[in-house]
């Protein structure tokens, strides 16, 4: 009995030392920052302001990066201390700046910025802004695969590129050919197509955005094809796409985010991909995301195929 009774005073003792979070509030890149106004409105503060509300590249109209709730020190009540992501910024006697400090929530994402000086603190945000909105999405695009239950495998897309490719559920096969694999998910009763391509072509040099776009016009002429006579998926050149690279387990990727359209008809909307190339068979692989929903914002929904694409490798 004295066992039993020792046992239930330490498992209660420990319940009561761990404080269970709440869950975190707030929408898809919404980022709450913290700080008066005279600090957020000063010329200090412009690298801060300006990177998170930068525009959003490859879509038709303006969306910010990322959508800011700016609230001085003394609002910052419960009620925005659970959100998803904050920032905090505050005079102290020593300049510096740290990340996931004592959260306030479940799976939360905070960054503290200190400053001494207004000088220092036009430094520190210089120096840190990249990292601060490199962080934000790496924890949305976490948060998202994490809840993404129900992702399978691609097996076309591993049968025919070699791609560890896993897509949502509701997403269907909706063609299947010897070098271009289409997935696409369009419901019903929404004006709405979010779609998956995987291709690849033929390369005699290095792999250049020339030669992807180049190559994505081709296919998409010849398998995507629409409703009208003649209508096809081109890419829209009236607005240059945006194409950057990065070194990804030794290979160089090919990033690319424009806008499409249907050449010969009335459907358009944005699209990115990721290219490599696959030096072993003399080819390029392309994995890409479309989308089309007229008349609504488009960052979140892109951003999801984005980080859906990004995750598929070639196995080796």
């Amino acid at each position: 009995m004295s066992r039993f009774y020792i046992f239930i005073s330490v498992l209660f003792f420990a319940c009561q030392n761990q404080t269970v979070l709440p869950s975190f509030s707030g929408a898809v890149n919404e980022v709450v920052v913290v700080a008066d106004d005279n600090i957020w409105e000063s010329k200090e503060a412009d690298t801060l302001r300006l990177s998170l509300s930068a525009e959003v590249e490859g879509l038709a109209w303006k969306e910010p990066t990322f959508d800011v709730i700016q609230i001085p020190k003394v609002a910052f009540s419960r009620f925005f201390q659970t959100h998803r992501n904050i920032i905090i910024i505050q005079k102290a006697e020593q300049s510096k700046i740290a990340f996931k400090p004592k959260l306030f929530s479940q799976n939360q994402w905070m960054c503290v910025i200190e400053y001494r000086t207004k000088k220092e603190l036009q430094q520190l945000l210089n120096q840190y802004v990249p990292v601060i909105t490199y962080e934000i999405q790496q924890k949305e695009k976490s948060r998202f695969l994490s809840s993404s239950v129900g992702l399978t495998p691609s097996a076309p897309a591993k049968d025919k590129f070699g791609l560890s490719l896993r897509l949502p559920k509701e997403f269907s096969l909706a063609l299947d050919t010897n070098n271009f694999v289409w997935y696409q998910y369009s419901p019903k009763d929404l004006e709405l197509i979010k779609g998956v391509f995987a291709y690849s072509f033929a390369l005699d040099g290095s792999l250049s955005s020339k030669a992807i776009l180049s190559a994505r016009d081709s296919l998409l002429k010849q398998f995507v094809q629409g409703q009208v006579d003649g209508s096809y998926m081109t890419t829209e050149y009236l607005y240059a796409p945006f194409v950057s690279t990065f070194e990804n387990e030794g290979t160089t990727t090919f990033n690319t985010k424009g806008l499409w359209k249907m050449e010969n008809a009335f459907m358009g909307g944005p699209f990115v991909s990721y290219a490599f190339q696959d030096s072993t068979r003399n080819r390029a692989i392309v994995i890409e995301g479309f989308l089309f929903n007229p008349g609504v914002d488009k960052r979140n929904a892109l951003q999801e195929l984005s980080w859906i694409i990004s995750e598929a490798k070639i196995q080796q």
